[in-house]
């Protein structure tokens, strides 16, 4: 990546993503989304099936022909075939936002790390992230889901940062997502830094046009929000007798787990609008 075209953007975006910071992130006691949330009887474990209360498997279909995740891994179910209402459970590693104007949703199904997100982001309703799944109160015919592009590049972000703590000692996932960790606010940080380099990337040839790219740009040595976010847990870390991942170590591992992640991401490079249906 060249270092000017680097620089460039990141003194655009370090100012306006540091109030977005701001506005987004909750005081770490939480709050509330707004989304009722209403436990599947078999979400306890992952779903791959469709569940009793859902039985009827509905095909999902797209007419994008290019720059969309593979669809085998989201699952489209329903109590009745043509009356609703329908459930999509989303195993894959794209965030598909709910569009069912007049019809009432509500998420069934949410990993851990999901929400814990949405309690500290103000993440939009009908949002459905990697992991967690949404019924929706509306005939098959009537709901459709866009691909989310932003938010899935703040959510890839999310899991480097959370894939570079350590397994072990004080400074793991488990304690940066307990109430009021500053490392939990330098995870919000990265996520949100990475969906807003790759939102205002539309049509610029910096390298954050590329969903990847923001990734690159957010993990890198370079100062930006997310790193001093990050190095402030660091400072309080140390402070109080723990050995903290430091930025660069963090910088490593996360830019590892994004190499990893490059076959599986490749189609975030392509802006073009997909929405899928179900029938």
């Amino acid at each position: 990546m060249h270092a000017g075209d680097r620089l460039a953007c990141r003194s655009r975006v370090t100012g306006w993503v540091a109030i977005a910071v701001a506005l987004l992130v909750v005081a770490l006691a939480g709050c509330s989304t707004g989304v009722e949330r209403t436990e599947l009887a078999s979400s306890s474990r992952r779903l791959t099936t469709c569940p009793h209360e859902y039985p009827i498997r509905l095909p999902i279909s797209t007419r994008a022909v290019a720059g969309v995740p593979p669809l085998y891994r989201l699952r489209a179910c329903a109590a009745d075939a043509k009356r609703g209402p329908v459930l999509l459970v989303n195993n894959g590693n794209a965030a598909w936002a709910t569009i069912a104007p007049g019809h009432e949703f509500n998420m069934v199904q949410g990993n851990e790390q999901a929400t814990w997100l949405r309690e500290r982001v103000a993440l939009p309703l009908g949002l459905v992230l990697p992991g967690t799944a949404i019924v929706v109160r509306a005939r098959p015919s009537q709901v459709t889901w866009s691909l989310s592009r932003y938010w899935t590049v703040g959510w890839a972000s999310l899991q480097a940062g959370m894939n570079a703590l350590a397994p072990q000692g004080r400074d793991t996932l488990a304690n940066a997502m307990a109430a009021g960790s500053p490392r939990g606010r330098g995870l919000v940080s990265c996520a949100l830094s990475a969906y807003h380099l790759y939102r205002t990337a539309h049509g610029d040839p910096l390298p954050a046009h590329d969903g990847l790219g923001a990734l690159d740009l957010t993990w890198s040595a370079d100062p930006g929000p997310c790193s001093a976010d990050w190095q402030a847990a660091d400072k309080f870390l140390a402070a109080h007798g723990v050995r903290p991942v430091t930025w660069s170590l963090a910088v490593l591992r996360a830019d590892a787990w994004v190499g990893r992640a490059r076959g599986t991401l490749g189609w975030l490079s392509d802006f073009t609008p997909a929405v899928i249906g179900v029938r």
